[in-house]
């Protein structure tokens, strides 16, 4: 048994799958077709067996701000993480509460309904993949 994990970004109210070696570069890597947009993320890890996903064990999502030419605006989209990582010495510090309050902000969960569309997707594989 292994683990498969599939990337989705929700734009324009539809579900697409993004590869997962995409979504990783995704920092570096201009997207115009974002420009100047808030997209919500999620990412799904699946439990494999004999090459095939079976069942859902995580699910994370987020949202990735795109700047004005279509690049993650880190200043906004990742400053949560290194906020934590500021203040991880004192956990009651302002660093540390404000990485949580971010964090909190940029977090977003599908619907039931999404999450059953993304469960859907990944088992049907790579077809419909950006």
């Amino acid at each position: 048994m292994g683990y498969g994990t599939r990337v989705f970004l929700v734009v324009e109210g539809k579900i697409r799958r993004i590869g997962v070696d995409r979504f990783s570069r995704i920092t570096s890597e201009a997207l115009p077709e974002y420009a100047g947009q808030r997209i919500p993320y999620a990412i799904l890890l699946f439990e494999r067996e004999e090459g095939k996903l079976e069942d859902l064990r995580y699910c994370e999502g987020g949202y990735l701000l795109f700047d004005k030419e279509g690049k993650v605006d880190e200043d906004i989209g990742w400053n949560h993480i290194r906020l934590a990582q500021a203040g991880e010495d004192n956990p009651k510090s302002f660093t540390a509460r404000r990485a949580e309050q971010i964090g909190r902000e940029n977090k977003w969960n599908p619907t039931g309904e999404q999450l059953n569309h993304m469960i859907a997707l990944a088992k049907r594989g790579d077809r419909g993949r950006i």
